[in-house]
């Protein structure tokens, strides 16, 4: 049965892609670099973030490449919504009374301002993970989450190797930045158009973990 579940915030609770591409495309042309069509970002961006940019703009610093993205964000980041199903899937959640927390990459910053104004009541927020993989063991014995128990939600390849990497469940969202073809790759437990079709599948197991299975398969 599922107890605790951890999200990912960037394309899995929020729709903050296009934000995130125009800011990059900024930062993009400030290093003098070519901008992407977003088609070009969903197949090129990965995580850690920090090793996409040592990958896409060879020898700019990151602080550099960082100060750029967040006077560009600063104004982008204001047009970020909720995904449609993330509010309800939340609450679904919270009545079942699981424990969740979120694990992100995104700045403290950023959380800050959009947190304000898209509120979701983690138990606990991880900002700032650069490499989930590399913390998630720890989360689990820092929460005492036991692993049959545990799903993470992520919209990234990332997500699901982190969730690997802790020998807990996993579930792929198709509402932010890879692809169907991009998340098969990490073979994720679960694959799932959107959260409204995840609460759907737990309600009908009655949140034991559901069979794999691959939305409109």
């Amino acid at each position: 049965m599922i107890r605790n579940v951890l999200f990912d915030w960037s394309g899995t609770l929020v729709n903050d892609l296009p934000a995130v591409w125009r800011a990059t495309n900024y930062t993009f042309t400030q290093s003098g670099r070519s901008e992407m069509s977003l088609e070009e970002f969903r197949a090129e961006f990965s995580l850690p973030f920090d090793q996409f940019y040592e990958r896409v703009t060879p020898g700019v610093p990151l602080e550099q490449l960082e100060e750029w993205y967040k006077h560009s964000f600063a104004d982008e980041q204001k047009s970020i919504e909720p995904l449609p199903h993330a509010r309800e899937f939340f609450d679904f959640c919270k009545s079942n009374r699981l424990r969740t927390f979120l694990l992100s990459t995104i700045h403290p910053d950023h959380y800050r301002e959009q947190s304000a104004r898209i509120a979701f009541d983690f138990d606990h927020a991880y900002v700032r993970v650069m490499d989930k993989r590399a913390r998630i063991t720890q989360i689990l014995a820092e929460q005492n989450l036991v692993a049959a128990e545990t799903v993470f939600i992520g919209d990234m390849q990332h997500d699901v190797e982190t969730a690997h990497a802790g020998g807990i469940h996993s579930c792929a969202v198709l509402t932010g930045y890879n692809t169907r073809d991009q998340l098969q790759l990490a073979e994720p437990e679960l694959m799932v158009e959107h959260l409204g079709e995840l609460k759907l599948l737990l309600e009908q197991s009655d949140l034991k973990w559901p069979a794999p299975v691959t939305a409109n398969e």
